[in-house]
């Protein structure tokens, strides 16, 4: 008994340390071209703990159509390059998302009048709607969008709230939730370097 109470103090010491390292970091560094996505896992029953997963293996792209006039946006990033900082849980994460339907996380915008696009680089297109493949699955979703110039890049952030259900993801409890519970909220993050997304440059071309 004293062996299990002793197991229990040190998870919930070691999972609160865990906490307050993610509380403190930001999700990515300026200069990163990233995906990740952010989630809560519920550890021993009370102990609230987000996770956090990342890949800058992505590829991002406009496909603009013949006129030149109008374009969508596909961001893409293999599921296998998601890291968390724990190898188990990105292992599993293969499994949940089913790599074997969807071996990539891809968004593919709506397509827009270049002027819409134009408008993001002010800062005035706050959303932008599209698919999201994932789990063997397509998605309508929209990412709101934010648009920064820094010194030496410019700078495209989104996010989408969602939830696993919505994404009909089943993320399976460990030890019956006892040790961990996953909560149903779900967010997906983007930080792109706006010269890192092939075509981005005929936005502003005249």
């Amino acid at each position: 008994m004293k062996n299990i109470i002793t197991i229990f103090a040190t998870g919930i010491l070691l999972t609160l340390g865990v906490q307050a390292i993610f509380a403190e970091e930001p999700v990515f560094a300026p200069e990163e071209h990233c995906l990740a996505y952010k989630t809560e896992k519920t550890m021993f029953f009370f102990v609230e703990l987000k996770v956090i997963g990342k890949s800058c293996d992505v590829t991002a792209k406009m496909r603009w159509n013949a006129s030149g006039e109008k374009a969508q946006v596909e961001v893409s990033v293999p599921v296998n390059t998601l890291d968390s900082g724990i190898a188990m849980r990105d292992a599993d994460i293969h499994e949940i998302l089913k790599t074997e339907l969807t071996p990539n996380i891809r968004f593919v915008s709506e397509w827009l009048e270049k002027s819409a696009w134009g408008k993001m680089l002010e800062g005035q297109l706050p959303e932008v709607s599209g698919n999201l493949e994932v789990a063997g699955g397509i998605f309508p979703v929209k990412f709101s969008l934010s648009f920064a110039k820094q010194a030496e890049f410019s700078l495209v952030e989104g996010q989408l709230k969602t939830t696993f259900t919505a994404l009909k993801i089943v993320v399976p409890a460990v030890a019956g939730g006892f040790i961990a519970e996953p909560q149903d909220e779900l967010e997906l993050l983007l930080h792109l370097h706006l010269d890192k997304i092939s075509g981005a440059e005929k936005i502003t071309a005249q």
